[in-house]
């Protein structure tokens, strides 16, 4: 990875110890861009959400500066040249059908080569925070400057640049603006993931109502700044810190010791999350995790300085040229066919229609018909449950087609030779779900509605009967409520033990039953006591047909699922 020498500072001759020997190198090096953060004072933290964010505190910081991008491969490679910095191809790369792995994952890429790279002026990653540190160490010699990570409290008073909303652009509740400002899980992202592995993270993780061009690590500075005009401060890559990280939240004032404390605060978010609020914490643990390709540092210096180096114009020109070239090469995606639904002609076909796509780059579009009744409701990537029941061309929208009695629904994807657009809403008609018999055993696939939550199907096997189940991954920093709904005939009126099996990652209330608009119960999970199946509650139940409700509502970060529940007359 070579560069012009012009936009280097004068080299300076190191001696690199190589085990007992030394050899004399030229130490070339990129300065960074800075920029000038004021002094001021701010509410770090929040009041709600996750709990190792609160509680709520005032700060106040002196003047520093802070890196303007995240560093990146190319200023790294000096150093790495320098120093002989060549570690193992183990970094943790790995992305299938199941989202990222986790930190103790070994994976194989390296800081100068990995899954996601394709420019040197993307950030560098593959790291360990010493990693970062000694290169921070390695640039102040070079420069005479004393470069370091940026502290948490410094992170997030810059990110936030004196705004008070949601996010440093506004509150953007339906995240529709968030990617003009930083590379997030998005629409993008989901297509890829979708063409490489047969699978889509919606549902599973979330993204964004919007896409921001770019699925993986991204070119840095190709968003907009936020107002301190600083680059990719969220999303894009995790940015490692000089703070410890306290899982309690922020109970002392007293800065932690670094080099003892078992986890390093991480900021930022990544490209597989959605924007989150700039209160978020993450955590890096120095022992037993794997460095990652998704985590990479900027840099911070004390004080001021009106310096403008031609150095550091000289590689944001290049930076810029950078940009500009993969930009060129951007397409936008085949944007999802709208409108989609079912009408029943009169001699009871199904009419299939939807709305022309305004891009001319479409040739056709393909129907998907769902295999399984309840295909709408379940997560994952269509194809998993829909198969390719017709292709037409681009001048017709609308098309004759069957399902089965019991009903199903239709995906519609826009086409451009070969690529395939993002997969339409879909459009369902059902035979009315089945009343679930009380007392009796309610599955999940006997559903008559699912909000906020995907359902999970699971074929039967040679051991297994086919399974259905609820499974939910819940953000600490936004609480959505999840609706599960049956139609039900209760035999009798009076007292019922209500069975579940089920699970989550917390303690309480896990879910309240309503019968109709009456409570008849607050169920609760208790780890080590219901880790397979619940049987322990009671519930009130009127006899006569009702809809039977279960309300969901987490408070911080959780993974739940439900299979099932069974009621059975209590005894009095």
């Amino acid at each position: 990875m070579t560069l012009t020498s012009g936009i280097f500072n004068t080299p300076t001759v190191l001696l690199v110890s190589l085990g007992a020997s030394f050899i004399t190198v030229a130490a070339e090096h990129i300065v960074p861009p800075m920029v000038n953060i004021p002094a001021g004072d701010f509410i770090m933290g929040t009041t709600g959400g996750e709990k190792q964010a609160q509680p709520a505190h005032k700060v106040s910081l002196s003047a520093f500066q802070l890196g303007k991008y995240a560093v990146t491969v190319a200023e790294f490679s000096k150093f790495a040249a320098a120093t002989g910095y060549s570690p193992d191809s183990s970094c943790n790369d790995f992305i299938d059908a199941e989202g990222l792995r986790g930190p103790e994952h070994k994976g194989s890429g390296r800081w100068d080569k990995h899954r996601f790279s394709y420019s040197e002026y993307q950030p560098v990653t593959c790291i360990s925070w010493q990693d970062a540190n000694n290169y921070a160490a390695w640039l102040s010699e070079q420069t005479g400057q004393q470069y370091r990570l940026p502290t948490e409290q410094e992170w997030e008073y810059a990110t936030k640049a004196n705004t008070t909303s949601r996010y440093f652009w506004g509150d953007d509740l339906l995240q529709t603006q968030a990617c003009q400002y930083g590379n997030f899980a998005d629409l993008s992202g989901e297509q890829v993931n979708n063409q490489l592995y047969g699978y889509s993270n919606k549902g599973f993780i979330e993204h964004l109502n919007c896409d921001d061009g770019e699925a993986y690590n991204a070119i840095v500075g190709l968003y907009r700044p936020n107002p301190f005009g600083l680059y990719d401060m969220v999303g894009n890559v995790s940015q490692y810190l000089n703070s410890c990280f306290n899982p309690q939240g922020y109970v002392s004032d007293a800065a932690a010791d670094t080099a003892s404390c078992d986890f390093i605060a991480t900021r930022g978010g990544n490209w597989h999350y959605p924007a989150q609020p700039h209160s978020n914490r993450g955590r890096f643990k120095r022992e037993g995790w794997n460095v990652a390709a998704g985590i990479g540092f900027r840099l911070a210096m004390d004080g001021h300085s009106d310096a403008v180096l031609p150095a550091s114009q000289k590689f944001e020109l290049q930076l810029h040229q950078a940009q500009q070239a993969h930009l060129a090469t951007r397409a936008p995606l085949l944007a999802a066919v709208e409108k989609p639904r079912l009408t029943e002609r009169a001699n009871g076909k199904l009419l299939l229609s939807w709305l022309p796509s305004a891009d001319k780059r479409v040739t056709g579009y393909d129907i998907y018909r769902s295999r399984i009744k309840l295909a709408h409701l379940l997560g994952g990537y269509y194809q998993k449950h829909y198969e390719k029941a017709y292709t037409i061309g681009a001048d017709s929208t609308e098309l004759e087609v069957s399902l089965p009695d019991s009903g199903g629904s239709f995906i519609v994807v826009a086409r451009s030779g070969q690529l395939s657009g993002l997969p339409s809403e879909k459009a369902v008609k059902l035979a009315p779900a089945a009343v679930a018999a009380i007392p009796g055993r309610i599955e999940m696939q006997q559903l008559a509605h699912l909000h906020n939550a995907p359902l999970y199907y699971f074929a039967a096997s040679e051991d297994k009967p086919e399974r259905y189940l609820v499974f939910k991954t819940n953000k600490a920093t936004e609480q959505n409520r999840v609706t599960l709904r049956f139609d039900t005939e209760v035999a009798k009126t009076g007292w019922y033990r209500l069975n579940y099996k089920g699970s989550s990652f917390q303690n309480g209330e896990f879910f309240q039953l309503w019968q109709g608009r009456k409570l008849a119960g607050s169920i609760s999970y208790q780890r080590g006591i219901d880790d397979s199946v619940s049987n322990r509650h009671k519930v009130y139940l009127e006899a006569g047909r009702h809809a039977l409700e279960l309300t969901i509502l987490r408070e911080d970060f959780d993974r739940w699922g439900l299979s099932w529940l069974e009621l059975t007359a209590a005894d009095s």
